[in-house]
């Protein structure tokens, strides 16, 4: 979750954008990603009792968005030194960035003339710093971006396109998955190569679930409620001492659930929200009624800590998380896919996208080409750290079967769905953030919820 910047900061910020604006440096193609960076989504688009205030927000960031765009052109990186180091930038801050390091010190070490310096910055500054290299100067060569941001940074034209030296390097669409690989295209251009996919998976306490004579994790709505409502303990007050289940986070579990019910938070289009459809109230209202039965209010990080110290038997969370949960002393877990609720199968997902920033030069661009293939080629490596391999060749190699809670979780990537393509998602999602929180923790009106909601998101996408 992005954190909201300081007071001091925004205005400095601020400063040091008009000065560039004023000597015509900022391209017109980033004019839009540096304001809402620069703003923050997640704090332009906060909490329920925000909306108003928000939207005031918006409208002063479009305003100043649609003053500055006389200016042009992307940063021009082709006359970059070519002795200039090669660059590789990510968010990986975790355990998860040992490996992505010692796979790209493998790499220069067969790479001697193309040597990649690999710069981990955390993902809550992550996408300021690359918005502000690709305008002032100083982007790297290759760079992560979750899947979700790619619409957003190709719609402003600050990405290379791909697809020809995808097609040259003797790589097909059918050596990957096909949501992820699809997922790299925006407006049918190739902007990026999926290095991995993160689908919504069950970890559940395979200890509880002993205990309570639970032989295996369920697989559907009924044999979820039988398993939370056995696992869900209460003293001799009524006070709950163990929960069966708990929403270890709100967005990834709701747009499960209503991914389930054949509902989302904007149409495919990206053209109107389909929050208070009756698909996604009826998603919600289900998840509604496990609070206080099998389920307490959502708790965030409080609710994933339950989780491993023994306080709740289940939770949703994305695959990255296993890495954690195998370093909690005594937890004794499993991971399966997750319980289908509703009328079909479907989890939410992500990936993290390889991705070249627009401009490099013919040299450096084949350099980085070759970066990203040799990652893609061995993301056998990456899987390791917490994720599903979408090479097909990797998923059904009996190395990945090995890792049995990634493969778990890969079991669900033929019907995985991600979140539908928009350069605004990030701020649609706010809304529906906040309209969860109201329905699941201040138990209020879906249906009210929900309709002002979608008033608000609709009014944003008529914006674009």
């Amino acid at each position: 979750m992005k954190r909201a910047k300081s007071r001091s900061t925004r205005c400095q910020n601020t400063r040091l954008i008009r000065c560039r604006v004023m000597e015509g440096d900022i391209p017109e193609s980033l004019i839009a990603l540096l304001i809402f960076e620069h703003l923050g989504p997640y704090s332009i688009f906060g909490r329920a009792a925000a909306f108003e205030r928000e939207m005031k927000a918006l409208r002063r960031a479009m305003l100043l968005a649609l003053t500055l765009l006389s200016i042009g052109g992307c940063k021009d990186r082709s006359q970059v030194d070519e002795n200039t180091p090669l660059r590789f930038w990510n968010g990986f801050s975790g355990p998860d960035g040992v490996t992505m390091e010692a796979i790209v010190e493998s790499y220069n070490e067969k790479n001697p003339n193309s040597k990649f310096d690999m710069q981990i910055i955390p993902w809550n500054t992550y996408y300021d710093k690359v918005t502000l290299g690709m305008a002032f100067g100083g982007a790297p060569d290759v760079f992560i971006m979750q899947v979700s941001r790619l619409p957003q940074y190709a719609d402003a034209g600050a990405l290379e396109p791909i697809g020809e030296m995808f097609q040259k390097s003797g790589l097909k669409a059918e050596d990957f998955v096909e949501t992820p690989y699809k997922s790299g295209f925006w407006k049918e251009v190739q902007y990026g190569l999926p290095l991995d996919c993160w689908p919504l998976t069950l970890y559940y306490n395979k200890k509880m679930f002993r205990e309570a004579g639970i032989e295996k994790p369920p697989t559907n709505l009924q044999e979820f409620l039988d398993a939370a409502q056995k696992l869900t303990k209460r003293d001799a007050n009524g006070k709950v001492t163990q929960w069966g289940f708990a929403l270890a986070e709100v967005h990834n579990n709701l747009v499960a659930f209503m991914d389930q019910h054949g509902g989302n938070i904007i149409d495919e289009a990206g053209k109107r929200s389909t929050l208070n459809s009756p698909e996604s109230l009826a998603a919600v209202r289900q998840v509604q009624s496990f609070i206080g039965k099998i389920a307490p209010e959502p708790q965030g990080a409080n609710a994933w800590d339950n989780f491993k110290t023994g306080r709740a038997a289940m939770v949703m969370q994305g695959i990255y998380m296993i890495a954690d949960l195998q370093g909690q002393k005594g937890l004794e877990f499993g991971a399966a896919p997750v319980p289908q609720f509703g009328p079909k199968k479907a989890t939410w997902g992500g990936s993290h996208m390889l991705c070249i920033p627009k401009g490099l030069s013919p040299s450096r661009k084949e350099k980085a080409w070759n970066f990203i293939k040799y990652l893609s080629d061995n993301s056998l490596r990456w899987a390791g750290a917490g994720q599903c391999p979408v090479r097909v060749s990797v998923l059904n190699s009996p190395e990945f079967r090995k890792l049995e809670g990634q493969y778990q979780a890969s079991r669900q990537l033929s019907y995985v769905q991600y979140e539908p393509q928009s350069p605004v998602i990030g701020q649609v999602a706010g809304f529906a953030d906040a309209a969860w929180e109201a329905v699941l923790m201040n138990k209020e009106d879906p249906k009210t919820v929900f309709e002002t909601a979608s008033r608000r998101i609709d009014a944003l996408l008529e914006r674009r």
